[in-house]
């Protein structure tokens, strides 16, 4: 009897570290939904890749703060493949500006998309995810040490970190992983927004004295995914190179 394929969705799977997940799970053998927001091209460069390398992979287009479209890509993931067995809440947005110069506006957008959609993210995967399953939460090492100008986004991500315990509980008795990672200074990424000079300072604040890569990301949270990670829940892994030792 052939071993049942494993199906992951990772929300923006078009984006830097978004895209390194995808293909390191198809490489462990998961069939990939690639979630998008607007990006298409994107996506289809990172299914495509996937392909090319022997993996399977769809696109699909959701806003992640809209219920009814959270609800159809996960429909979507069930109708290719059959059902869902890992998710990567990953899909995040950022503003970084003084509180006191932060619009409505922009607050909005980041609870919008960070809490609101991870929230109906994770709500779905609670819903679907079979038997074994994994959720995983892409957070960030701002949510353990915020910085100036990061107040909104640090709190949008530490609420993440509290889902992820609180998730671990109620989903454990189906043996349902819950864990975040908390990536650090990572290029390309939203890093780069910071400039060469703060990418100086991060990579000297590494040990490894470097900056992180998406690969790196993806080769930690594949682990959590993975059946080797089935012990591991309710953890917040840091994957920051050992800069905020």
């Amino acid at each position: 009897m052939n071993k049942q394929l494993k199906t992951a969705i990772v929300t923006c799977g078009s984006g830097a570290i978004g895209g390194a997940i995808c293909q390191k799970l198809a490489d462990d053998g998961f069939q990939i939904v690639v979630h998008y927001g607007s990006n298409a091209d994107a996506a289809t460069k990172v299914v495509e890749q996937i392909v090319s390398r022997g993996g399977t992979a769809i696109k699909a287009a959701a806003d992640v703060a809209d219920p009814q479209q959270v609800r159809k890509l996960f429909e979507t993931a069930e109708e290719t493949f059959g059902g869902v067995d890992a998710v990567v809440v990953n899909a995040g947005t950022i503003t970084k500006c003084p509180i006191v110069d932060m619009t409505i506006e922009q607050f909005d957008a980041m609870v919008s998309v960070n809490l609101r959609g991870s929230f109906l993210t994770a709500q779905e995967a609670a819903k679907r995810l079979r038997r074994n399953g994994r959720l995983v939460f892409i957070s960030s090492g701002l949510a353990a040490r915020p910085m100036a100008g990061t107040a909104v986004y640090s709190a949008t991500k530490a609420a993440l970190d509290a889902m992820t315990v609180s998730l671990s509980k109620e989903l454990g008795e189906r043996d349902i992983t819950v864990n975040s990672v908390q990536p650090g200074a990572t290029v390309p990424g939203m890093f780069e927004q910071s400039g060469d000079e703060a990418a100086k300072i991060y990579a000297a604040m590494s040990p490894l004295g470097r900056l992180g890569h998406p690969d790196d990301i993806a080769e930690v949270v594949a682990f959590v995914a993975s059946d080797s990670g089935r012990w591991l829940t309710g953890q917040i892994v840091r994957a920051d190179g050992g800069s905020m030792n």
